[in-house]
């Protein structure tokens, strides 16, 4: 059974479905994006409002907590955020405890439903920035430094989390003379004990010691990995330094109604209205898709329909376009590829009906043309006529075998009983039944085959293909030509030195009554069926039959055996 040669991205199965899925897809995202913007509509004005609003009480806590040292002046500050939100507002500590509340309530709260924490040296980006903005983190790695004279690779990593730029900065300077050019004598003994207390942390994650800190607090290392363990302990160093100078971490709680939300989609006119636009825009996409989809299937397979009845009617020329590369691309070409093959078959029949009958009316024209003249008194039944007569039924007979092992061949009934045979004598032994002949001819037959060479062949049958070459071969050579038997293990070739075949001949000489002599002159002899013979019994042995010929010189056949 064929298979399809159609690969699965083009199939015609695939474009089915995903034109079915375009289909569904579209009705479910219009139906997911009418049911999804009627519950999120809403709710978005009311979330970025809340997220301004949110935004604002964060940046202004957390610039409370930068350029304070506790909460406990923040009160005012809390209550007249929470009066400007409408909101309420509370800060506890870590555990939940109220440190700050606008309504004055003290009751302890859930540290997991913390809106964020106010940590001036951690903060949240996003909610610093505002709702309708984000400040991108600075990248943690900033090297390579330089480093003064020679040639080295360093890097600066800045603590994990960005700090607010309120935090009065109290760092006096890097610590690295080489790349700030600053003297170990000018740093203080608390700076250097920062310093020294990064080279611990570093040695309690394995990694080497700093090269310095900078007046930011980034560490400078020169090992290319593990950054995020500098980063802990630069962020270690910063809380440590920062320690007393700035509000501790407090958790933010805000609360209390976030304003109305506006209802899209309702069952009032404008919705109505909505609802059939939409859906009728739904219908429309799907119909077109199934107009220019279905339009594709149907125009090729009419197409095809008529070229079928054309056919059908005897039209030989019948053809259909074959440009798609889908099945029906496959199936177009394959209609052409039967329509010629048709076309080829019975032009066949037509030479073949026309050569047999040729063929046949000659000998049996002279047969009864010369019973008839001795029938009429005409000629005498001598001798010479007999053999005459003989020789146009030996003819015939040649006719009707050469027909039958045909017929055999083409039923896949040519029996073969395969042997080893040994070529030397086997090429003289074709030879010897072919010299009589080409001896009258003055075409001398000659054997060159390797000693133990050896073929694996049917003998009667393979004689019957190498005489048939060999026939032919001495037919066409002339007077003082060579006929030569070459043999090798697994190949035979006949070779001759006669005028050769023309090149655009070679590619049909294998087919029947196919013959280079268009006039079929009897005095070359042969019915137009020999080679075609001999290619099926070598076909039958799994082999394989070439011609190389060049006009003027020769003809070589060749037979290569399995």
């Amino acid at each position: 059974m064929a298979v399809s040669r159609v690969p699965w991205r083009r199939s015609l199965l695939v474009r089915i479905v995903a034109v079915g899925g375009l289909i569904a897809l579209v009705a479910v995202a219009a139906a997911t994006w009418a049911t999804v913007r009627a519950t999120t509509v809403a709710v978005r004005d009311a979330q970025q409002s809340s997220l301004h609003a949110e935004a604002r009480i964060y940046d202004e806590l957390v610039g409370y907590a930068a350029t304070h040292r506790d909460w406990s002046g923040a009160r005012s500050l809390v209550r007249t955020l929470a009066r400007e939100a409408d909101r309420q507002v509370t800060v506890t500590d870590g555990s939940g405890r109220v440190l700050v509340d606008s309504a004055g309530e003290q009751d302890r709260r859930s540290p997991a439903q913390a809106r964020a924490t106010l940590d001036p040296l951690a903060v949240d980006p996003v909610l610093l920035a505002g709702a309708d903005a984000v400040i991108e983190p600075a990248p943690a790695e900033t090297g390579p430094v330089a480093c003064g004279a020679g040639s080295c690779r360093r890097w600066v990593v800045d603590p994990s989390a960005p700090m607010d730029d309120r935090v009065v900065p109290h760092a006096p300077g890097p610590t690295d003379a080489q790349t700030a050019g600053i003297a170990a004598t000018d740093r203080s003994r608390k700076w250097l004990a920062l310093v020294d207390q990064v080279d611990r942390c570093l040695g309690r994650a394995g990694l080497r010691p700093s090269s310095g800190v900078t007046d930011t607090f980034g560490v400078i290392v020169t090992q290319a990995r593990r950054h995020g363990a500098v980063a802990a302990c630069a962020e270690q160093a910063r809380r440590s330094w920062y320690d007393g100078r700035v509000a501790a971490p407090a958790l933010l709680f805000v609360s209390g109604e976030a304003g109305s939300a506006e209802v899209f989609w309702d069952f009032s006119r404008d919705s109505q209205q909505r609802i059939v636009v939409l859906a009728g825009g739904v219908v429309l996409v799907v119909l077109a898709l199934c107009l220019v989809f279905g339009g594709s299937l149907v125009r090729p397979l009419r197409r095809m329909a008529v070229a079928a009845h054309r056919a059908g009617d005897g039209d030989l020329d019948a053809r259909v376009p074959h440009r798609r590369s889908d099945e029906i691309g496959e199936v177009a070409r394959a209609f052409n590829q039967m329509a010629d093959r048709r076309q080829q078959l019975e032009e066949a029949r037509r030479r073949m009906v026309s050569d047999v009958s040729h063929e046949l009316r000659t000998p049996l024209a002279n047969v009864r043309g010369w019973l008839e003249a001795v029938q009429d008194g005409l000629a005498e039944p001598d001798e010479r006529l007999v053999a005459s007569l003989h020789e146009e039924t030996l003819h015939l007979q040649r006719l009707v075998d050469d027909l039958h092992d045909l017929s055999l061949g083409d039923a896949g009934e040519l029996r073969l009983e395969p042997v080893d045979i040994g070529l030397v004598a086997f090429l003289e032994q074709v030879a010897d039944g072919f010299r009589g002949a080409a001896g009258s001819a003055s075409v001398a037959v000659r054997v060159e085959a390797e000693p133990d060479a050896t073929v694996r062949a049917d003998p009667v049958r393979m004689r019957q293909a190498v005489g048939n070459l060999v026939a032919n071969a001495v037919r066409h050579t002339p007077p003082g030509g060579v006929v030569t038997l070459r043999g090798r293990t697994g190949v035979i070739e006949v070779a001759d030195t006669g005028a050769g075949i023309p090149a655009e001949e070679l590619p049909h000489v294998f087919d029947r009554f196919r013959r280079a002599d268009a006039a079929r002159s009897r005095t070359t002899g042969g019915s137009g069926l020999g080679l075609a013979i001999v290619r099926q019994i070598v076909e039958a042995h799994g082999g394989l039959i070439t011609l190389d010929s060049e006009v003027g010189a020769g003809t070589t056949a060749r037979i290569a055996l399995p």
